[in-house]
């Protein structure tokens, strides 16, 4: 089969739209000619205007390569609308700085003085403007109509899954070698390169908004960084594009509107190793995992802790999960049984976090009680007990925030104190290094995060500024960075 150069186009241009792209989007459709005509969904877009939801609509048909004349009946119809419930700035907006409403006032200036004119009623009633040509209701539903001639509905992401396909057909083939990473653009073996640097961050990607009943509890980030999870206050998981911050509907089961949810708030987020599953705890102190692909649940701990479920971890291996609670408890529990393996008993507060060894031999958990405390994971022995912030402090011990493994160090772990402190902790249970904020730029750390080559530790203080130092010399790199006005819950 020969594919036709304006079919590459037309898979390019929805892409570029998904993504969010519009810039480039605009050029290619003004180099090529070629417009992709297509929505996300033709029924939800005819009921959108059938229900008047027209800033929905509107955003539909600017990348839609709707025909002009039906666009201008749906303007039209749209400023009538607006002038009715007497919302006059958007009106005018739309009147005198759209396209459409310019080829009218060319083509039809008769039609468009009409519409000048109702600017200037102080009452209007739409019913009386378009006497004899039905309904407001009616007017919707056959502009409804004639749109949705006009568009279509294309599978999301089709670029990129007929790339899968073909890349998967060749494997099969042997064609592309599996299990080794290949540059499709030059078609050969990839040579594996280790970057030796992690770099601070320098400004905001992408900025994910969220109702203020459904602000996020928690967040993870996929291993291979394609996705970006966050599990809301009312239960929610959601799955974004970590580079665009948009809804990663690729995702069949997003696509079609289905969520996973928890019964109560989501308070802690991880994805297994293999990227395959992601397993949430929740304030209730129930946990549950499900599988990314398809959003189907894959294990659920209904009795997982009494209280909230504070930390999730898998096992190196993906065969267990490891779950910290503010019942001051910490429990392994096995994936496929759904059985508690294990527990660790001896915080005197509740757990913050709680991670596995590299090796899994041993656990490592983090507490309010200021205190970390090394396991054996197999008898669930405490071999070492830390108190790593009692020589800067008088009588009060400050929290821990959590304990986080080092890529290349599995002999070492970060710990982020609710102090302007940030400790390094071996295996041994000693204390290697600290390193501090600089003076009066941080009170107390809220978050922190080790980037992937283990060369740099991140951390976010109350004041909202995300501070970065150098894991072996302890020295902050450049200058904070401000990345929220309101309070910070989390980080990854």
């Amino acid at each position: 089969m020969d594919v036709e150069s304006s079919t590459v186009v037309r898979l390019v241009e929805q892409f570029l739209k998904e993504h969010n792209l519009l810039k480039t989007l605009e050029t290619l459709k003004s180099e090529s000619g070629i417009t992709v005509n297509t929505v996300d969904n033709v029924n939800t877009f005819k009921s959108d205007i059938i229900k008047g939801k027209w800033e929905s609509v509107l955003a539909s048909v600017e990348q839609a390569g709707v025909a002009q004349g039906k666009l201008v009946d749906l303007y039209e119809h749209i400023i009538i609308e607006l002038v009715e419930l007497r919302d006059m700035g958007p009106a005018r907006a739309l009147l005198r700085q759209t396209e459409p409403m310019e080829i009218m006032r060319t083509s039809q200036p008769d039609r468009y003085l009409k519409l000048e004119q109702l600017l200037s009623r102080t009452t209007l009633d739409f019913n009386d403007v378009f006497r004899g040509r039905g309904t407001k209701e009616s007017r919707r539903l056959e502009i409804a109509e004639s749109l949705a001639n006009e568009v279509s509905a294309a599978p999301p992401s089709r670029l990129l899954t007929l790339l899968g396909h073909s890349i998967q057909w060749q494997k099969q083939q042997g064609i592309i070698p599996d299990g080794v990473p290949y540059d499709l653009l030059y078609g050969k073996v990839q040579e594996v390169v280790s970057s030796s640097e992690d770099r601070p961050p320098t400004r905001i990607l992408a900025t994910i908004k969220f109702p203020k009943s459904e602000h996020p509890c928690s967040l993870a980030f996929s291993p291979s960084g394609e996705y970006l999870a966050t599990g809301s206050v009312g239960g929610f998981i959601e799955f974004w594009s970590a580079m665009t911050g948009k809804i990663a509907d690729e995702l069949d089961f997003q696509a079609k509107g289905s969520l996973m949810m928890m019964e109560d708030a989501v308070t802690s987020l991880v994805f297994s190793h293999s990227g395959d599953l992601v397993c949430a705890g929740a304030s209730d102190g129930k946990i549950k995992a499900w599988k990314v692909k398809s959003g189907s649940t894959a294990k659920r701990f209904p009795a997982a802790h009494a209280q909230r479920v504070s930390s999730v971890a898998f096992s190196r291996d993906d065969t267990q999960i490891l779950s910290g609670s503010s019942d001051g408890i910490v429990r392994i529990h096995g994936l496929k049984s759904g059985n508690i393996l294990r527990e660790f008993r001896g915080h005197a507060a509740g757990i913050t976090s709680a991670v596995f060894t590299e090796d899994m031999s041993r656990v490592v958990s983090t507490s309010d009680d200021g205190s970390l405390r090394i396991w054996e994971s197999g008898s669930a022995e405490c071999l070492y007990t830390v108190l790593p912030g009692s020589d800067k402090v008088g009588l009060s011990m400050p929290g821990i925030v959590s304990a986080l493994a080092i890529p290349g160090r599995p002999t070492e772990f970060i710990v982020c104190t609710k102090s302007p402190t940030i400790y390094v902790v071996g295996i041994d249970g000693q204390v290697k290094r600290s390193f501090a904020a600089k003076q009066g730029t941080c009170n107390e750390f809220l978050a922190a995060a080790v980037m992937p080559q283990g060369k740099l530790v991140l951390a976010v203080s109350d004041t909202s500024a995300l501070h970065c130092f150098d894991i072996e010399s302890g020295q902050p790199q450049d200058n904070a960075l401000k990345v929220a006005d309101a309070e910070i819950f989390g980080m990854a």
